[in-house]
């Protein structure tokens, strides 16, 4: 008969099978099993990955050896729970570990009686958590850098006056700031998930954003506009808005974020100063047509013809009322094209003609240049002979102003395929080549050319006037020796 401590024993047999079945629970479960005395003063670990100590043997210090000291008050809390209540120990705590990193520990311990009730020991496990802990840290400090940012946004659309939203790609809004909400005169709740229509907008104003998007989403481009609708508080107002695609990591778009400004009283202010150029430039301009006349009148005087000096003075007039003459169909223009008011007449007429009276008024006006203009064959072109006038005149007088007297300023026109291609050349002191991109600008002046009057309009109104005819108007170049300007006219 086999005794009991016989490897062969069954019962042997059976209790090391679950001692291996025991072990590889812990290790699957735990990297810790520990047994703590009915006190909690002494600790021992049975089995684990030991990532505290480097021994197996019982402690008594092991609050202060391996529980991170912020944490130990806690730990201490814990137990006495506990003990008091004998129940369940369990709490997530910090470790100082045997590497001497700071880890994160769950750990659980259950009380064990005796047969009278008592406890005997808490036997508990503990898993290594601190890769968990520390991957909802770095989820915590995303999420507030996430929120401050988000406040920080919120802010920034909160506190302008724009209107600022998203749409989703079924035409809803997914976002807006305050100013729309007060626009529409609705809260979040009642206007965030609603399309155009439930916000209140028209029938045909809600189709117009509904292409709009669908044009952004397919080309995946902005798109700019301008609409009048009416404003909760205000009323009726102008607002000049653009839509810009939002992108997702594929390069795709997912939604639709739009910006929209009132400019109502921008429109107005600028119709106001408008309005009032062109009543100064129509009021300036009549006594100045008469000036010039009476002064064309004196110089053909018998005085004039025989006192140099009266005939040098009212020539010297008669250029003056000339350039005045022009600075007003500058401003007059300026008004017009603002306005919408500036029509470009067109009508049939002979270039080379016209280009050959430019040079006989030119020739007159600036008398200490020399001027030279090319020979063309006759050519029919269609476009606004007045307003072409002032083009040729103003590229002129730029050349004037901007060269040395006595120099040379070359007017040449050339058949370049199916356009006239204009061209006026200067030996003059040049254009920096970071201003060449803004001469055509409303308002817009040389760093350089604070000494020579001007108002920064008349290369404005001249791209204006020839993109009106179809045409071009460029800086062909410019350096130290003078430069070209050139356009274009379709023959």
């Amino acid at each position: 008969m086999n005794s009991v401590n016989d490897d062969k024993h069954p019962n042997k047999k059976a209790i090391a099978a679950n001692e291996e079945r025991f072990r590889a629970l812990v290790n699957a479960t735990s990297d810790i099993v520990y047994i703590m005395s009915a006190d909690w003063r002494e600790m021992k670990q049975l089995e684990g990955r030991n990532f505290l100590a480097d021994t197996n043997e019982p402690l008594t210090d092991w609050i202060s050896k391996y529980i991170h000291p912020l944490d130990q008050d806690q730990v201490r809390t814990a137990i006495d729970d506990a003990k008091r209540e004998n129940k369940i120990f369990q709490l997530e705590h910090r470790v100082l570990r045997a590497d001497g990193s700071i880890g994160w520990i769950l750990s659980r311990a259950v009380p064990i009686f005796d047969d009278n009730g008592n406890v005997r020991e808490w036997f508990g496990a503990a898993s290594d958590i601190t890769e968990t802990k520390r991957a909802e840290e770095a989820l915590k400090l995303a999420k507030e850098i996430t929120e401050q940012q988000k406040r920080v946004y919120e802010t920034i659309a909160n506190s302008t006056p724009d209107l600022m939203y998203v749409f989703d790609l079924q035409y809803n809004f997914i976002y807006a700031n305050e100013a729309l909400l007060t626009m529409w005169g609705k809260s979040w709740d009642n206007a965030i998930g609603k399309g155009l229509l439930e916000n209140g907008y028209e029938p045909w104003h809600a189709e117009m954003h509904q292409r709009e998007i669908d044009h952004v989403r397919t080309t995946k481009t902005a798109i700019r506009g301008e609409v009048s609708f009416p404003h909760a508080l205000l009323g009726k107002r102008v607002y000049d808005y653009i839509f810009t695609p939002v992108l997702n990591d594929a390069g795709e778009v997912e939604a639709v974020a739009g910006t929209t400004r009132d400019i109502t009283d921008i429109k107005q202010n600028e119709q106001r100063k408008n309005d009032f150029i062109g009543m100064v430039s129509h009021e300036l301009k009549t006594p100045l047509t008469s000036l010039t006349a009476y002064l064309q009148l004196m110089e053909k005087s018998e005085p004039a013809k025989h006192d140099p000096m009266t005939k040098r003075i009212l020539e010297q007039s008669i250029k003056q009322s000339r350039r005045m003459t022009n600075m007003i169909n500058g401003f007059l223009n300026l008004a017009r094209l603002e306005s919408g008011k500036m029509f470009i007449e067109k009508g049939p007429f002979d270039f080379a003609t016209f280009l050959q009276e430019i040079a006989e008024e030119t020739r007159m006006l600036y008398t200490q240049h020399r001027f030279i203009f090319s020979d063309i064959a006759p050519v029919i072109i269609n476009g606004d002979m007045g307003k072409l006038t002032q083009v040729i005149n103003n590229l002129l007088g730029n050349a004037v102003k901007y060269s040395n007297i006595g120099s040379q300023i070359t007017t040449s026109a050339t058949i370049e395929g199916d356009q006239l291609k204009i061209s006026v050349s200067d030996e003059g002191t040049g254009i920096p080549q970071e201003e060449i991109s803004k001469l055509f600008d409303r308002f817009y002046r040389g760093q350089n050319n604070n000494l020579i009057a001007g108002f920064g309009i008349g290369l404005y109104v001249c791209r204006e006037i020839i993109e009106g005819h179809g045409g071009k108007i460029w800086v062909e170049q410019s350096t130290d020796q003078g430069s070209t300007f050139c356009f274009t006219l379709p023959v």
